[in-house]
């Protein structure tokens, strides 16, 4: 039951950060395509905000998947 409570907290980090990560992409995709709208001379500085933006989801994910493994093999 310990070994299988390990896999189960693992699988719902991991999974948590993945959907969180997803999630907050999704939000700030959007408010970039709003502002692009709106201020297409600023399409650069938007760009570089989204790709950021991208950048830090996948920081989350990654953590996330980090954090799972370690509590597979701790």
């Amino acid at each position: 039951p310990r070994i299988a409570f390990r896999y189960v907290l693992a699988f719902v980090v991991a999974a948590s950060s993945v959907v969180a990560g997803f999630v907050y992409f999704g939000k700030v995709a959007q408010s970039g395509v709003e502002s692009l709208g709106r201020n297409p001379l600023a399409a650069r500085l938007i760009y570089i905000s989204v790709l950021f933006h991208l950048l830090l989801t996948i920081g989350i994910m990654l953590l996330g998947v980090l954090i799972a493994y370690i509590i597979i093999v701790l």
